[in-house]
């Protein structure tokens, strides 16, 4: 659950004055770096390089909004600090989680119809975890 908090947290752009396309969204994030305390070393290793692509419906509602409600996929996460200015993002949410919380920092550009970001995320609680990645998203058609 972690992982695929972060996954998120990373892979995709917010900004409350942007719009973007309502549809059907493919992301793929790809982790460079993982830094896990205590855990073997074979699980990061796991972790790391291999892209995963996930799939989002965009509805009108949302897109308004701008892409937050992509990153806000949990009720728990809460914007710290978020900008678009010009196409580029800068943004922090923080995610409560099980016995901690889940801070993501987020910079990259985007357009009506795809983006591209780098992040960090630190997860402190029973497993700490520091990871680095980089997302591509863009919109590859209508919801079904």
């Amino acid at each position: 659950m972690i992982t695929a908090t972060i996954l998120v947290a990373l892979a995709v752009p917010s900004a409350a004055s942007a719009q973007v396309s309502p549809g059907k969204w493919e992301i793929v994030t790809t982790i460079h770096s993982v830094d896990m305390p205590n855990a073997p070393p074979f699980v990061a290793d796991m972790m790391k390089g291999k892209p995963i692509k996930v799939s989002h419906c965009l509805t009108p509602a949302e897109a308004v909004r701008g892409p937050q409600d992509l990153m806000k996929s949990r009720k728990e996460c809460t914007f710290t600090r978020y900008s678009m200015v010009g196409g580029k993002l800068d943004s922090v949410m923080v995610c409560k989680q099980s016995g901690g919380t889940m801070t993501s920092t987020s910079r990259g550009s985007f357009t009506l119809n795809s983006f591209t970001t780098t992040g960090r995320s630190v997860a402190t609680g029973a497993q700490p975890i520091t990871m680095t990645a980089t997302a591509i998203g863009r919109r590859v058609g209508e919801c079904k």
